[in-house]
């Protein structure tokens, strides 16, 4: 596949795949820290300048070919800086690797039709930057983010998906109960070298936390079809993992459900965010017999 059909697939990946969102059920019981919960700024409520950590999932494509795929944990991962003068985001990942992209200087390629659930900015070496609007089946996100992130060089695309905002302050982290959170899947499912995107009503997720064990589960069920074409079923993966010991990041591994005849492994690595870790993103790989998958879990309780 040419690089710059593989540009229009992921351009187009946002709209296909975040039309979404939730399913499940929230709900739970939490524990609570001695001390008085500290105040949280919602996501729209904030102002001036501004930077963002981030955790999520990372991978390349160039020469026709996949590769790289890894997690980034929460604070290892991209930085994100928000200059509030020109209205720009600096994005920096751990290699060091940096975009600038500005809402006055960014020029979509000819043709270009922007997604309707996401604001998409590119510079002047053909990366750009996607902010989905988080908001679906009545349910509001209000201090977590997702961000999509292709940099181009030297003709090979370095992509980053990231989940950032207002992290869960270690002291209000839940110390004991549990909690199961609504949530929405997005990715890309690589089959061969071609990509078919995950469907919004095909593919599921589920994900709860025991924060008194400190452990994370999670459950992916991908559904994933190319424009016009039928939708494959690409099995269901178990995921286990932990929470970050004073913070609010978690990470762990995903496995294949017993049959799965794709048997792909991967990783996923989020964090919590807002009051009381009320809402959870993570971002996720897989990889196996003929397929490999990458994309984003979000939640709410």
């Amino acid at each position: 596949m040419r690089s710059s059909e593989v540009k229009r697939w992921f351009l187009a990946g946002p709209a296909m795949t975040l039309g979404l969102l939730l399913s499940g059920c929230g709900g739970g019981g939490d524990g609570v820290a001695s001390m008085p919960p500290p105040t949280y700024t919602k996501l729209a409520d904030l102002s001036g300048d501004r930077s963002f950590q981030s955790a999520g999932a990372h991978f390349t494509f160039g020469s026709g070919q996949l590769s790289g795929q890894s997690i980034q944990r929460f604070g290892a991962g991209v930085r994100i800086a928000y200059n509030a003068a020109n209205d720009s985001y600096t994005l920096t990942a751990p290699d060091g690797a940096t975009d600038t992209f500005s809402s006055s200087t960014s020029v979509p390629p000819v043709g270009y039709t922007p997604p309707a659930n996401a604001t998409v900015l590119f510079n002047n070496t053909g990366s750009h930057f996607a902010i989905p609007t988080l908001a679906g089946s009545g349910v509001t996100f209000s201090y977590l983010s997702l961000g999509y992130w292709t940099h181009i060089l030297a003709g090979t695309q370095s992509i980053y998906y990231t989940v950032s905002g207002v992290p869960t302050i270690a002291r209000d982290m839940p110390r004991s109960g549990t909690a199961t959170y609504r949530t929405g899947i997005a990715g890309t499912v690589f089959q061969g070298a071609l990509p078919t995107y995950s469907t919004t009503t095909g593919s599921s997720s589920a994900f709860s936390a025991d924060f008194g064990a400190g452990t994370v589960s999670t459950t992916i069920h991908l559904v994933a079809a190319q424009p016009d074409a039928s939708a494959v079923d690409f099995g269901s993966y178990s995921g286990n993992g932990r929470i970050a010991s004073g913070g609010p990041g978690f990470a762990g591994t995903l496995t294949p459900a017993p049959g799965n005849a794709f048997a792909a492994a991967g990783e996923f690595s989020g964090a919590f965010f807002g009051p009381q870790a009320q809402e959870m993103g993570y971002g996720w790989y897989l990889k196996g017999s003929g397929i490999s998958a990458q994309g984003v879990v979000i939640g709410t309780k």
